[in-house]
């Protein structure tokens, strides 16, 4: 269905996103004046914090939140995600599908760390001329490419790269989400209940019909994301909204042994509901947030009208959540951790209302040993008990 072609577009693309990041990067170094400087802006500003161990699930960003939610994200992303999952199951192998999903862990962290470090000498370059308190820009996507101009473009043909890599990085999730997402509904839609067998011709036009519409869907979606705000903690939110149900699903069959159809039916669909309402809530009622030290002291108002600035410094807030939205407060980096726990807890009730599995009966091959993987060392007279009568002998 395309996938190799999907594969060495997204290979050659990956590359373009390195090194567009990689130009930006050290231009803005060498204009900020390194590493030291732009670090002990960052500190001034209130951007860098380490050490907020809060277990209030409101706090955006705290070490837990970093570490046990996001956890909870990448997991979905990795285990539950179609084009995920499509990609590993090209692979010839287990092993192979292992190997490379292990090579994109130090991938990933490339372009993110690049990602953070441009971050880091951006908040630098604007530390005295916040380019949204003066209306510069009109949010905050806008202020790289805002970035890339002020420090290169005086450069021909480099702020051409970084759109390069800028439309990179959006084909290579898009073109492997289209075929993913055609090959899917081919293979469990169209197969499964309209007519199982396709020639192979009429499967692939269908299949490239089916890329083709859900790419309109896509386009006719960028004004809904345009509304979003911030994209990376947009995407996240979906991430957490749409995967995290998935994830549950997927947790609840492998873990839980007395789950049924009615269990997970239940369980993904009342979590879906449970993300999107907070998901939704928070994106409209926008719950205030703690956010960096800004300022404009140092602006050239010169070429722009007066009247269209506001407060020239906003300092550090304590912020006062109400109590009438207390949901909507909860950090995105905990929505997929939330979602599994309440399809789970859903899913677990169902089931043993509509009449539980007996363990028993259960194919073991479908159930993970998770007491066994966990705790080898631990006696089989205590170990036996923890299989809940699921037999894995043989």
């Amino acid at each position: 269905g395309g996938m190799k072609a999907v594969l060495w577009t997204d290979s050659f693309q990956v590359i373009m996103m390195v090194i567009s990041l990689l130009a930006i990067l050290i231009q803005a170094a060498i204009i900020v004046g390194g590493w030291g400087y732009a670090w002990e802006s960052a500190a001034r500003t209130n951007r860098i914090w380490f050490t907020d161990f809060s277990v209030d699930p409101s706090v955006r960003h705290s070490v837990w939140s970093l570490t046990i939610g996001a956890y909870f994200t990448w997991v979905a992303i990795f285990g539950t995600n179609q084009a995920m999952v499509q990609r590993a199951v090209t692979c010839p192998t287990l092993k192979k599908a292992q190997i490379a999903m292990w090579l994109n862990f130090p991938g990933l962290c490339i372009i993110l760390y690049l990602s953070c470090f441009i971050g880091i000498f951006m908040a630098s370059f604007y530390e005295k001329c916040d380019p949204i308190t003066t209306k510069f820009v009109s949010n905050s996507n806008e202020i790289l490419p805002m970035f890339v101009m002020d420090i290169l473009g005086h450069v021909v043909g480099l702020p051409g790269l970084f759109v390069a890599g800028l439309f990179s990085g959006a084909l290579s999730t898009i073109s492997s989400g289209l075929n993913s997402i055609s090959a899917c509904v081919l293979e469990d839609i169209c197969r499964a209940y309209f007519k199982s067998y396709f020639r192979e011709s009429r499967a692939r036009l269908l299949s490239q019909l089916l890329a083709l519409g859900f790419g309109i869907i896509c386009l006719a979606m960028t004004y809904v994301a345009s509304l979003l705000g911030n994209i990376l903690q947009a995407a996240l939110s979906l991430f957490g909204m749409i995967g995290g149900p998935l994830l549950g699903v997927f947790t609840l069959g492998m873990f839980f042994p007395w789950a049924n159809k009615w269990g997970a039916y239940s369980g993904l669909f009342g979590s879906l509901i449970l993300m999107f309402w907070i998901g939704v809530g928070a994106a409209i009622v926008q719950p205030p947030l703690e956010k960096a030290i800004v300022s404009v002291e140092y602006c050239n108002y010169t070429a722009f009208n007066a009247s269209l600035l506001i407060k020239p410094a906003v300092s550090n807030v304590t912020v006062v959540r109400d109590a009438v939205y207390p949901l909507y407060t909860l950090s995105y980096m905990w929505y997929s951790a939330t979602a599994v726990a309440a399809c789970v807890v859903i899913g677990l009730i169902v089931s043993f209302i509509t009449g539980a599995t007996k363990p028993t009966e259960l194919d073991a091959r479908v159930i993970c040993p998770i007491f066994d993987i966990l705790f080898p060392f631990l006696p089989e007279s205590i170990r036996k008990p923890l299989r809940f009568g699921v037999v894995h002998e043989g």
